[in-house]
């Protein structure tokens, strides 16, 4: 309530501010439904099961080899798509000015020998 104002006052003014015909806003939605959170827990069921019989060190290989792959495929982008210079940059806040031309040198390298990623 507004200071100043006695209760009387203060409902009538609301009274006179709210519009009765708009709708009351929809409340937020969850992040998940309950269709999604289903399909969540099965996928992720599935993978406790398809793991369950790997030792961890398997499972954190595969994790690590998925990983440089979806690595190695965007920074192949990032050179096709002409941001190398970006790609350099990144790499060096990474691993150092040295690693990262090493990196790059070596990717356009393997990428030149395979001639599949050129633009």
């Amino acid at each position: 309530m507004r200071r100043g104002l006695s209760i009387s006052r203060y409902m009538v003014e609301c009274g006179l501010t709210v519009d009765p015909t708009t709708e009351a806003p929809k409340p937020p939605r969850l992040v998940l439904d309950g269709a999604e959170q289903r399909r969540l827990l099965d996928s992720v069921t599935g993978i406790a099961e398809r793991t369950a019989a790997e030792s961890e060190e398997a499972v954190l290989m595969r994790v690590r080899n998925a990983l440089a792959f979806l690595v190695e495929a965007r920074m192949r982008e990032m050179m096709r798509d002409a941001r190398e210079y970006e790609l350099k940059a990144l790499l060096t806040d990474l691993f150092g000015e040295r690693a990262a031309a090493a990196t790059v040198e070596r990717l356009q390298s393997r990428m030149d020998t395979e001639g599949l990623d050129s633009p």
